[in-house]
């Protein structure tokens, strides 16, 4: 029997600043809950709303595969290893911060890349336990087209399956776009058994467990354990992030 816990996304830690909205899942920089410190291999996820014009300047991270899910808007990332690139929507992206490595992302897309105007991004970034600690720094980013989130599940980030790309982590982050009525099974626990399910945009319904459950944005459910569960589309279009670990 699985243990499910619904998390409201109102009682997230925020960040509030005059160029950053940041809610937290779990314990973050100041913000820290000691029985709240990630959940499986998941450290970190923040859904972040960056203004035109700003960003985050030059800052270090260590032993963390970062993933940054892009829903409007788009970033220019830049690291200590060279690596460029603008994160946008239709883009999967992932650092391997490995022994260490220092990077950038600032809402200036339109300066290094005319396709993107400079407007408010819109943003979930996800930091997993890495398998191995100390690991050479890497980046990676792949395109796709968003119309296959509508079809299924769709393998955004894996060390354990076929994925847009690849982590350093016995984890898989799953991605689908569900229209009001559409159901689909989460994926299963299985081994690993946890399963991190994030409403990133819309409303979507909890079936299986108990009476079902109505989800909005910034919604959480933390399964542990094999489960039977299906998520069903609510009354705006969904968007969910899903770890596997």
């Amino acid at each position: 029997m699985a243990d499910v816990r619904v998390v409201s996304g109102a009682t997230r830690f925020r960040t509030h600043t005059d160029w950053l909205d940041s809610a937290h899942c779990f314990s973050f920089g100041e913000h820290y809950d000691p029985t709240n410190v990630g959940f499986g291999r998941l450290m970190v996820s923040n859904h972040e709303h960056l203004v035109a014009g700003r960003g985050f300047d030059d800052h270090p991270h260590v032993d963390a595969e970062i993933v940054t899910w892009v829903l409007s808007g788009a970033l220019r990332h830049a690291d200590s290893t060279g690596q460029r690139g603008i994160v946008h929507r239709g883009l999967a992206q992932r650092m391997s911060a490995g022994r260490g490595v220092v990077h950038q992302e600032m809402n200036d897309a339109a300066q290094h890349d005319r396709r993107f105007p400079v407007a408010p991004v819109e943003y979930v970034q996800m930091w997993v336990r890495p398998d191995e600690p100390g690991a050479e720094p890497s980046y990676a980013q792949a395109g796709f087209d968003p119309a296959e989130l509508d079809r299924g599940w769709v393998a955004v980030a894996s060390g354990t399956t076929d994925a847009l790309v690849g982590i350093g982590a016995q984890a898989t982050l799953w991605v689908t776009r569900l229209a009001p009525g559409i159901r689909r099974n989460l994926p299963e626990t299985g081994v690993p058994s946890s399963l991190h399910c994030y409403v990133a945009v819309g409303a979507a319904r909890l079936e299986g467990w108990g009476h079902p459950v109505d989800l909005a944005t910034g919604d959480a459910v933390r399964i542990a354990g094999a489960h039977d569960l299906a998520v069903a589309g609510g009354s705006e279009t969904a968007e969910l992030l899903v770890w596997q670990s």
